[in-house]
């Protein structure tokens, strides 16, 4: 039986081959020299040739896919297909990655504001044992306490690794993307906020409401793999009165208004995680509470740090978060949008990797 299983995969992959072969002889592009190179990996080549002329694109990738897993394949470029999830692994450029660090000890010397930072773990770090022995996996224990390690000493620092890890076998990321869950967001909260001097709000304190049963993520995209199935989307609401007041996105010359963190309106697009805070589709974002004699926190965001801001409101008057990503389309620096004194904390929050990958950091005067 499993002869003949094999027999059929194998001969499927061939005639795909095949079939691409000749439609490619017709209507495919030239590639250039360098793409015309030998490699020992001829799979990886027909995948990659194939998805740049084959016209049907995400039928085509689910197909693609799916047979070179029948194959025995399961990493595509950085993607890993487990049991249950997609899994993303990446290198970092150890000179990009100690330039963001100076950079943060330089903006932590600059300000009188107590400094912060927080660095989680991505999927691939939590879950690594169950990547394949041959990954060339960074281990992001490790990264992040090199990263707190070469902070300046005036720099607080927030382990999230270890509550992550703890609550790996929870909903804690998304099986179809890069980025957490609320679940994921809430452990790391839980532990984080007693470093910035509160003690969190229990889990029981919490409703929780499925906003949609149906969301497929960026890795999703990237190989359509049907066999991983649909994440949820999940938020939590306070079971006693809400804290916010008032919400407010600035995004060039336009504001956006409103009484919540959750944006509703992003359950009918792609990216259903834009329910928090719209995603990172703003360059400053001040969430207002009814909390008026709590301190104010500033933000220096990465994408993680949207689905962690709902179950901060309890402790603060008003939370600011600024992506510096967004300064650097707009031409502003972090001086142009907010004063850093105005505040009593800021913290930098990122996942390990888009921390490494970082580059405008310099915009922070």
């Amino acid at each position: 039986m499993k002869k003949a299983a094999d027999y059929i995969a194998v001969s499927a992959f061939f005639v795909i081959v095949i079939m691409f072969a000749a439609y490619t002889l017709v209507m495919g592009r030239h590639g250039s020299e360098s793409d015309k190179a030998d490699s020992s990996d001829i799979r990886h080549n027909v995948q990659t040739y194939v998805s740049s002329n084959f016209p049907l694109s995400s039928n085509w990738k689910s197909l693609r896919t799916t047979m070179f897993v029948m194959t025995g394949k399961k990493n595509f470029d950085n993607i890993y297909i487990l049991k249950n999830r997609l899994v993303e692994i990446t290198d970092f450029d150890k000179d990009r990655l100690d330039k963001n660090i100076s950079q943060i000890n330089d903006f932590s010397e600059n300000t009188d504001t107590p400094v912060y930072v927080m660095l989680a773990p991505t999927a691939a770090g939590i879950y690594s044992a169950k990547l394949p022995a041959y990954t060339s996996n960074t281990d992001q224990r490790e990264m992040i306490d090199n990263i707190y390690y070469d902070l300046d000493s005036r720099i607080d620092t927030i382990d999230t690794f270890f509550p992550m890890y703890s609550a790996r076998n929870n909903y804690v990321y998304y099986r179809t993307d890069r980025k957490w869950t609320s679940f994921g967001a809430y452990f790391a909260y839980a532990d984080g906020i007693k470093e910035l001097g509160f003690e969190p709000v229990v889990l029981s304190n919490y409703d929780q409401e499925y906003t949609s049963n149906s969301y497929y993520g960026g890795l999703y995209s990237e190989l359509c793999y049907n066999s991983i199935g649909a994440d949820r989307v999940n938020i939590f609401r306070s079971k006693y009165k809400t804290t916010v007041d008032s919400v407010e996105l600035y995004r060039e010359d336009q504001v956006l208004t409103s009484k919540s963190v959750y944006f509703r309106s992003a359950l009918k697009t792609a990216d259903k995680t834009a329910i928090f805070l719209q995603g990172d589709n703003f360059t400053k974002a001040t969430v207002k509470t009814t909390a008026e004699d709590a301190p104010k926190l500033l933000i220096i965001k990465g994408s993680y740090a949207n689905t962690l801001v709902p179950f901060l409101t309890p402790h603060y008057s008003e939370i600011t978060l600024v992506d510096p990503d967004k300064l650097k389309e707009e031409g502003k620096t972090l001086s142009d949008v907010a004063d850093t004194s105005a505040y009593d904390q800021i913290l930098f929050m990122y996942d390990c990797d888009q921390f490494a990958d970082e580059t405008n950091f310099d915009l922070l005067k």
